[in-house]
């Protein structure tokens, strides 16, 4: 009896052998096309690349582009999709650091990231009844994106004038117009963009300059140095399995150039490293509903941005943090009192020999105020009345566990990617008291550590505070030594992300 042969794929309707081709991820996809010219064929199909365009725009659904298909499309912005599918970027840059909210525009066919900013407001002072002696001002901040000048922009334009001594654009610095016009005659601010390998994690120690820091969850991590200022082909991948999808690096330099000589000189060099968080970090659940991007107040220093983490499996406690807490239990309450803060509570405070001259952070009001002028500034946030913010429930079922705040953007005190603040415990072992008080009524509040440290992170230390459970989108926390309450508020990502 003769065997039947095998239904070929290609026997299918055109119709069906499309919608088998759907399910395919990309690589596959194209493995599919290596098959025959037919399947050549139906894998090149429009609408195939729709999804996978989309899958890296999170928020807002995608318009193509006039006069561009969706394979084109694709293939253009490849293999830079990964920054605007991670959303949120932040820097390394010295103390301060720097987030941006990345996004692709169809509108200029771009993807581009823009600083996330915030203002701090003036405040009002309130009394605490629970301790009136205690120093706390309202915050409410307005956070925007400063669009006056974009971070990164890829584009057609600098797919076609990317430099590099190799041909695959994986190693190649892609020229960046981020003024949108001609750059000026005699000096010139230049940017390219490079992309990152990971660096090998089992030889990654705490003595590794890798970015980010260990403290944060990453998939892969890079080297933040470099003698030949990265300049050498294999700091950067040579296949899209070398590529790291969490990190990526900016050059920047200024030119000076002289028209009657034509002479151009180069300087002030700078190379920033930016990394992601992965978006289950961050992304508050039913039983993590702290977990998200926050801006704190940091008084003389103005905003910060933060991300409050609930880990399952956390870090040990840093060791000077695990002593502020054995203290409070040997001492019953307070701290021992230091000469330094993260968070001066008066202005005077700058003027003492060991603090130096106050510097503002990326989100002070001395910065933002320009910004804040112009029609390009792009506010979203709008402080949450208290009457809407989400109460914690009255059980105690989403009460467990570490909260642990790492700042995103820092001061000349406390840096960036540093620890800001830890609550071991928010559970029953970390209660101290559940707030009776109007001002906190029903908050819950638990021992706290919160990172203190001279100018430029010097003889860093912990203290003991109390953090107060204000509503899953508000935090406070009550610096005991300073007698100083700040607030922190949550950030909504995705509301930066969408574009107008």
């Amino acid at each position: 009896m003769a065997a039947v042969a095998s239904p070929s794929l290609l026997t299918l309707p055109s119709e069906l052998v499309h919608h088998i081709l759907t399910f395919l991820p990309l690589p596959d996809l194209l493995s599919v096309g290596l098959v025959s010219h037919a399947l050549l064929e139906h894998s090149r199909q429009d609408t195939l690349y729709q999804p996978y365009v989309q899958s890296h725009v999170p928020g807002s659904a995608v318009t193509k582009p006039a006069g561009l298909g969706w394979r084109a499309l694709f293939k253009l912005h490849h293999p830079y999709w990964f920054i605007p599918k991670s959303k949120i970027w932040f820097a390394d840059n010295a103390h301060t650091g720097k987030l941006l909210i990345a996004r692709y525009d169809h509108r200029i066919n771009a993807i581009e990231a823009y600083a996330l900013v915030a203002e701090r407001r003036q405040p009002t002072f309130q009394t605490w009844d629970w301790n009136p002696e205690a120093i706390i001002h309202t915050f409410s901040p307005r956070i925007q994106l400063d669009l006056n000048v974009p971070v990164v922009r890829l584009d057609i334009n600098g797919y076609e004038h990317a430099t590099g001594d190799v041909g695959c654009r994986l190693q190649k610095e892609i020229p960046m117009n981020l003024f949108g016009g001609s750059p000026r005659s005699t000096a010139s601010l230049y940017s390219r963009l490079m992309l990152t390998k990971p660096w090998p994690a089992h030889i990654t120690t705490a003595a590794t300059p890798v970015w980010p820091p260990l403290i944060l969850p990453s998939p892969t991590r890079t080297r933040r140095d470099s003698p030949t200022q990265f300049r050498d082909p294999e700091h950067r991948p040579s296949a899209l399995p070398e590529l790291s999808t969490a990190s990526f690096r900016i050059r920047k330099w200024m030119e000076f150039s002289s028209r009657p000589h034509g002479v151009s000189m180069r300087v002030g060099e700078d190379i920033t490293t930016w990394a992601t968080l992965p978006e289950e970090c961050y992304t508050p659940t039913p039983q993590k509903p702290w977990q998200g991007i926050w801006c704190g107040d940091y008084a003389g220093h103005g905003c910060e941005f933060l991300a409050i983490m609930q880990p399952d499996d956390p870090r040990p406690l840093p060791e000077r943090a695990e002593w502020a807490m054995r203290a409070r239990e040997r001492e019953g309450s307070g701290s021992r009192a230091a000469a330094w803060s993260t968070a001066p509570t008066e202005a005077a405070e700058w003027d003492e020999p060991w603090q130096g001259e106050a510097v503002q952070s990326p989100g002070a009001n001395m910065i933002l105020e320009d910004s804040a002028a112009t029609p390009q500034a792009h506010t979203k946030q709008q402080p949450c009345p208290a009457s809407a913010e989400r109460k914690p429930p009255e059980d105690e079922s989403v009460c467990h566990g570490r909260i642990e705040a790492v700042k995103l953007t820092g001061d000349p005190n406390i840096p960036r990617g540093e620890y800001t603040f830890i609550a071991p415990d928010i559970g029953p072992n970390g209660l101290l008291r559940v707030a009776t008080e109007d001002m906190f009524k029903g908050a819950r509040v638990v021992k706290s550590v919160g990172h203190i440290a001279a100018h430029g992170f010097r003889d860093d230390d912990y203290m003991t505070s109390q953090l107060i459970l204000i509503s899953y989108d508000r935090l406070a926390q009550y610096w005991e030594t300073f007698g100083h309450v700040s607030f922190y508020q949550r950030v909504n990502i995705d509301e930066f992300t969408k574009i107008p």
